[in-house]
């Protein structure tokens, strides 16, 4: 252990050294542009005029200055973090100051923080560039020079996010989540509450969403990918009844269960970790309401080791004992045949998803033809209209693909596309279990999530009942209703839906 931390301190140490020198030359060449600046200031009429060096002295010395104090301070927090891991090598969750505490801030902070820096550094260079550069290249390229325009329309964009930011962070203050026990382990219940400041009530209640991610980067350099893969969520629907004042203005209650098989918070290295994430969502007058805690989940004795063990639990956690109730809209129609119950899942029951999919298939099926036409190598044309394929095959099972599953004596199941395919019946005795899962999502960490339902037999083969339901309340019921029927407990559910 003492190895590693020795290896993990002077690789630490060496990329700190190597942000100071590197911003070094920036600096000099900042400060050598600004007393070029000065110099030009009192020059007669007609002279270099002291804008130029000004500008890139802003530049360079903000770039270079800015890297070596994130070098010195980065050093400093660094050797403080060490520190906290010696003394609690058994205890993760007390390497973060804030989770030690039992108080999570949110990221509203540092996403206003790091929007300010990156909308001041984009804006300075790309109206800096245009300004002085876009007269000269109309004159030698013609109308073809304003392309250089798009660069301060991103600027404008990045702008307005800094400022959504800055207006959240002011609007509901410095919120964060209190968590009732540090940490929320694993097979128990995470319970706590989040303080922030409404002013303006959230009639339309508060929307909050757990959910453990795998983020992890591929390629490297310019190639380098960010992915983050929803494994598990729940979610809860609280009403403006539920909440209550708080000494930051309201208190918003959370709990929720973590199944036992979770997968807790451990970081592999800085491209690879798992973590857990609480977004508590609300619509308010003005800027909505979004924030996000990272929270620490992990292993710990009082993990339970049987599933026995965590039913014992289990009931406690009263904010989702709605989840089994019927939904109120069903995507999955459900009614009493003449051979048992039927669970039909209709053709393009998500429209938004089936509509995403095929205008990605569209976007790069149109690559691939453009590329084909070009004198590009053939890997490309091939690359890009065979993924296109691809999306359009998935594009067209999510408009026109149907399953049907009837639950009576046996299980019949029927997939295809619009109510076709072949039919087969399973005994209800070699059914092992019926869950869901995340089979697809929709954006990153704190996008949507579809949930397949999964028939697994007791030889370990596995069939899809359904696929991409939005809804994870429906999935959950529709799971228990089938488990209900193929445990012969529940043959008159569904009767009369």
């Amino acid at each position: 252990m003492g190895v590693k931390s020795s290896a993990t301190s002077i690789g630490g140490k060496a990329v700190m050294a190597f942000l100071f020198l590197f911003g070094s030359p920036f600096a000099i060449f900042g400060l050598w542009a600004f007393s070029q600046a000065f110099r030009l200031i009192g020059a007669p009429p007609g002279s270099q005029s002291f804008m130029y060096p000004f500008m890139f002295g802003t530049i360079f010395s903000g770039l270079g200055f800015g890297l070596m104090y994130l070098a010195v301070a980065g050093n400093r927090k660094y050797a403080h973090q060490l520190n906290i891991q010696a003394l609690h090598p058994a205890e993760p969750w007390l390497w973060r100051d804030d989770w030690a505490a039992g108080r999570v801030k949110s990221n509203t902070k540092s996403k206003m923080v790091l929007g300010w820096i990156f909308a001041a550094f984009w804006n300075l260079i790309a109206w800096t560039v245009t300004v002085f550069a876009l007269p000269d290249a109309v004159r030698q390229k013609g109308t073809s020079a304003y392309f250089m325009l798009i660069f301060p329309a991103i600027g404008i964009l990045v702008l307005i996010y800094a400022i959504r930011e800055t207006l959240k962070f002011f609007e509901f203050g410095k919120t964060c989540f209190e968590m009732a026990r540090v940490p929320g382990v694993v097979g128990r219940d995470l319970k706590g509450s989040i303080h922030a400041r409404f002013s303006h009530s959230p009639d339309h209640g508060i929307r909050l969403r757990l959910s453990c991610m795998h983020r992890y980067t591929t390629g490297s350099g310019n190639t380098a990918t960010t992915h983050e893969n929803i494994l598990w969520r729940d979610e809860a629907e609280l009403s403006s009844g539920q909440i209550y004042p708080g000494p930051a203005g309201t208190a918003i209650p959370v709990s929720f269960h973590i199944p036992r098989n979770a997968q807790p918070t451990e970081k592999i290295n800085s491209r690879d970790e798992f973590l857990w994430e609480l977004e508590a969502i609300a619509n308010v007058p003005g800027v909505d309401y979004h924030d996000v805690f990272e929270v620490p989940i992990f292993r710990t004795a009082q993990t339970p080791a049987t599933p026995e063990e965590e039913e014992a639990e289990a009931p406690a956690f009263g904010m989702h004992a709605q989840e089994l109730s019927r939904p109120q809209n069903l995507a999955i129609r459900v009614r009493p045949v003449a051979e048992g119950t039927e669970f039909y899942f209709p053709a393009a029951r998500n429209k938004g998803f089936a509509a995403s999919i095929t205008v990605f298939a569209a976007v790069f099926g149109g690559i691939g033809y453009a590329v084909s036409q070009s004198r590009a190598p053939i890997i490309f044309p091939v690359a890009f209209g065979g993924f296109g394929l691809l999306l359009g095959f998935i594009a067209v099972k999510a408009w026109l693909g149907t399953s049907r599953v009837v639950i009576g004596p046996s299980l019949m199941l029927q997939s295809g596309l619009l109510g076709g395919g072949k039919a087969r019946k399973i005994p209800l005795a070699e059914i092992a279990s019926i869950t869901d899962k995340i089979g697809a999502q929709m954006g990153g960490g704190t996008g949507t999530p579809y949930y397949d339902i999964e028939l697994r037999l007791r030889d370990g083969k596995k069939l899809t009942l359904g696929r991409t339901l939005r809804s994870k309340h429906e999935a959950e019921w529709l799971v228990n209703e089938m488990n209900q029927l193929v445990s012969g407990k529940g043959k008159t559910m569904t009767v009369g839906v």
